[in-house]
């Protein structure tokens, strides 16, 4: 049956392919590694894409949710780390923009107020500071 395995001529039974393994044919001798950025539990006849936030080795029996500062894709392998001037919490889909008056460096889970004297545009990855005649008590 799909899902399963006959290892050996000899066998009287089938066996379900383990978590992290798949076999859509009927009659297989043995079963398949999911890819990565796909999982799959013990008996799958498939492997299921991993949600766009997560990520997955080949042979995984789930997917795990990328770490703040980082961001994926859906059927992701890997997280991708979030750009200068940009952060993201755990599981992110995209990263997000820093506010004017804060900075970010890559792969950032938060983004850092600017020093009194400084500021920053939006997006940006350093404060600058303010010209003769301009203050700024943060960012």
């Amino acid at each position: 049956s799909t899902g399963a395995y006959q290892p050996s001529a000899a066998s009287s039974s089938c066996q379900s392919c383990p978590a992290g393994e798949y076999q859509g044919r009927e009659g297989s001798v043995t079963c398949a590694t999911c890819g990565g950025g796909t999982y799959s539990s013990a008996g799958a006849v498939s492997c299921p894409s991993c949600e766009a936030g997560k990520r997955s080795d080949a042979g995984s029996s789930a997917c795990i949710s990328c770490d703040g500062g980082d961001w994926s894709d859906a059927s992701a392998s890997v997280c991708s780390k979030c750009e200068v001037g940009r952060w993201s919490g755990s599981g992110a889909d995209s990263c997000t923009a820093c506010d004017a008056g804060k900075i970010s460096a890559q792969g950032s889970a938060a983004c850092d107020s600017c020093a009194g004297g400084t500021f920053s545009r939006a997006g940006s990855h350093n404060c600058t500071q303010c010209g003769s005649g301009f203050y700024s008590s943060t960012g």
